[in-house]
C-alpha cells in the first residue's frame, strides 16, 4: 500500500495549527474574562487625579461610602471606599465574606486624564456560592461603577457650563 505522504504532512499541520490557534483564543479569551470579574478598571480623559478625588469625596459623601486615603504620592492616590450598610450586611450573613464591603482604588495619572484600577466587589460571585452574596455582590459592584462614571460626567457637564 503506498502512503500519500504529502497529504498527510499537510493534514497534520492544518490539525496542529488548529489546536494552537484555538489554545490561543480560548486562552485570552479566558484571560479578558477573569481580569474583567476581577478588576475594576476605569478611564476618564481631561481630568486630573487631584480633581477626581475632590469629586470623588464629595460623591462618596452623598452616597454614604466612607473614604479613607492610604497614600498619595507623584500623581497617585491609594484609597479604599467602604460601604458601611453593605458591611453590616454581608456581616449578617456571612462574616467571610466581609471584604466584599471594602474596595481599594488606585487613582492615577494618564498624562491627559485619570485612570482608575480596584478590586471588583463581583468577584465574590465566583468566590462564593450563595444567591444571596451573589447579588450584593452584583449590586454593589455595579453602583460603585455608576458612581465613579457618574462623577466624570457631573464633571464634564460642569465644564461645559462654565464655557
Amino acid at each position: 500500500m503506498k502512503r500519500n505522504w504529502p497529504f498527510i504532512i499537510i493534514t497534520g499541520v492544518g490539525i496542529f495549527s488548529t489546536l494552537i490557534f484555538l489554545y490561543i483564543f480560548v486562552y485570552g479569551l479566558a484571560t479578558r474574562t477573569v481580569k474583567s470579574s476581577v478588576l475594576l478598571e476605569k478611564a476618564y480623559p481631561h481630568v486630573k487625579p487631584q480633581e477626581y478625588i475632590n469629586l470623588l469625596q464629595r460623591k462618596a459623601k452623598a452616597n454614604n461610602l466612607k473614604i479613607i486615603q492610604l497614600r498619595s504620592d507623584r500623581g497617585y492616590f491609594l484609597i479604599q471606599m467602604i460601604n458601611e450598610k453593605k458591611l453590616d450586611e454581608v456581616l449578617s450573613i456571612a462574616p467571610q465574606v466581609a471584604p466584599l464591603a471594602i474596595v481599594n482604588l488606585v487613582i492615577y495619572d494618564l498624562g491627559d486624564g485619570t485612570g482608575i484600577v480596584g478590586n471588583n466587589p463581583y468577584v465574590w460571585d465566583i468566590v462564593i456560592d450563595s444567591p444571596k452574596i451573589d447579588e450584593i455582590a452584583e449590586d454593589y459592584a455595579n453602583e460603585l461603577s455608576d458612581i465613579l462614571d457618574s462623577i466624570y460626567w457631573d464633571y464634564k457637564k460642569e465644564q461645559e457650563l462654565l464655557k
